[in-house]
């Protein structure tokens, strides 16, 4: 990253939201990611809610006024959301994307030309992706800025939108010194490809795009990672991901090659990636902080020095921006602020910020709590007798079928597998440990197992993907320890748990599995 305004961490309190500042007093867009709330009054003619009942995607035109500010003609409005968050312009609450200059050069709303109000649909709590970007911003990871909006159309109160901030050269200028160069819109669940749909920059000028992508299919590693790290700026891409992983955002690029942009950086050459889509982040607090990446179409996770290299920007992006920053504490001043803005709006739509503030501040809190836990395994398991207790890690289900899930059962959290239309089940947990000697334990129970015909492994057992393991248990047997040795080179290990066999059911205590480094 080039040059980084770093966003201001501000300590709000109550008393300063309520001084709100007069809408013509600074129009830029600092002041308003500051704290301000707008009261937004979106004018769209009959005609034009015809046309975007039929064609959400496409642009027409409407009027934007500031309660108490400035009114914009001939700005354009399209409808935006994709599978979970879409919503007709005939509901309560669709969301919209504007664009203040599209019919009218220059014109912009307190310093945008380009900006959503997103519907939170998909968040609750109307603060998780304003305050991922502002984490990501610290980090030096490109992310757009947030702040909250109310929102009137055609006379009917929609409430409360989060407005962000659009891709565009304005958004750029924040972190880069060239703003000149290509911007690519990632689209609906779509990799790196020539297809791009291109937000800045000649369409048809596709020579460093072109260069990616061939980078992206070499089949030889050692020539791919060569050009790869010619053309993506690798090091940018790996503390993106690292926010990805602590967000635990699911459907961004690594893990749903979904929600990105991509910039080209005419100054350094370099493609880097841009956050995008964070209201569904800090989902699942036990997401490993070390998980591979779906969308690896770089290979950068083949070789070990590279996984290594992955991690010390993690470890380096969560000191700098996590260990020692109080999140929950500024969420809970976020919507302390939202409150006091949205008082004088709508009294009872200000008062549920404070549930709002709670709820997320305590969905951060432990999440953050879980990543410095699996951090702190991880330095563990770099010397002979350091363990981790991996019940605090997202196992993954290998089938959708109902024979794998999480339970309680005889008062304890378990991994159940079950003999169904699958044969059996298992649970898988792939981790970044490292070269050396391991011992995996933990406690299991069996009820009813019997193994198939000329299935000589087949049964209740702890094994690595693609190895055996230990020998596998049939039968009922009460709660038993059961234990795997194994040794990791060049690959990071798959552990995987699992029941193969004709009948029966199985129950893992999950809060006895347990990794020790050897000697």
């Amino acid at each position: 990253m080039e040059r980084l305004r770093p966003f201001p961490f501000l300590l709000l309190g109550v008393a300063a939201a309520q001084a709100q500042t007069p809408p013509a007093a600074n129009m830029s867009p600092d002041a308003l990611f500051a704290g301000m709330v707008p009261r937004l009054e979106l004018t769209i003619s009959p005609e034009n809610i015809t046309k975007l009942a039929q064609n959400p995607r496409d642009f027409v035109t409407l009027t934007i006024k500031e309660a108490g500010g400035v009114t914009l003609e001939k700005c354009s409005v399209k409808l935006k959301g994709s599978a979970g968050s879409f919503r007709q312009i005939t509901d309560d609450r669709p969301g919209f994307s504007l664009r203040t200059a599209k019919s009218k050069k220059g014109q912009e709303f307190r310093g945008l030309s380009k900006f959503q109000l997103n519907n939170c649909a998909q968040d609750g709590t109307m603060l998780l992706e304003m305050i991922a970007g502002e984490m990501a911003r610290r980090a030096g990871v490109p992310a757009s800025r947030c702040t909250h909006a109310y929102v009137v159309l055609n006379g009917k109160k929609l409430g409360t939108y989060v407005l962000k901030e659009g891709f565009n050269t304005e958004f750029l200028g924040y972190f880069f010194k060239d703003t000149k160069g290509h911007l690519y819109d990632g689209g609906f669940c779509r990799p790196v490809s020539l297809d791009l749909e291109v937000d800045q920059g000649d369409p048809d000028e596709k020579k460093r795009l072109t260069e990616l992508v061939g980078a992206a299919k070499d089949g030889n590693p050692t020539m791919r990672r060569g050009r790869v790290e010619r053309i993506l700026d690798v090091d940018a891409y790996y503390r993106h991901l690292a926010v990805e992983q602590i967000f635990t955002h699911w459907d961004g690029y690594s893990f749903n090659t979904n929600n990105y942009r991509l910039y080209e950086d005419p100054l350094g050459g370099k493609f880097h990636f841009i956050l995008h889509g964070m209201d569904q982040v800090f989902g699942d607090e036990r997401w490993y902080v070390f998980r591979r990446p779906n969308a690896d179409q770089f290979g950068l996770f083949h070789e070990h020095a590279q996984r290594e290299r992955y991690r010390a920007q993690f470890f380096s992006t969560y000191e700098k921006t996590f260990r020692n920053v109080d999140w929950p504490r500024r969420i809970l001043e976020l919507a302390a602020n939202a409150k006091a803005r949205l008082r004088t709006l709508d009294a009872e739509e200000a008062a549920r910020f404070d549930e709002r503030g709670r709820q997320a501040a305590a969905q951060v809190k432990r999440r953050l709590d879980a990543v410095r836990a699996q951090l702190d395994d991880a330095v563990q398991l770099r010397s002979p007798g350091g363990n981790a207790n991996l019940a605090k890690y997202a196992w993954n289900r290998s089938t959708d079928k109902g024979d794998a899930e999480e339970r309680d059962h005889e008062g304890r959290s378990c991994l159940h597998l079950k003999v169904g239309t699958e044969k059996g089940g298992d649970f898988r947990l792939e981790l970044g440990t490292g070269p050396g000697r391991y011992r995996l334990t933990g406690l299991v129970k069996t009820a009813g197992v019997v193994a198939g015909k000329d299935e000589r492994e087949a049964g209740v057992r702890a094994r690595l993907s693609g190895m055996g393991g230990a020998p596998a248990l049939t039968g009922s047997n009460s709660w038993r320890s059961v234990s795997l040795e194994f040794s990791v080179a060049e690959n990071d290990p798959v552990i995987v748990l699992e029941l193969r066999g004709a009948a029966g059911e199985a129950w893992f205590d999950r809060s006895s599995l347990t990794l020790t480094r050897l000697p």
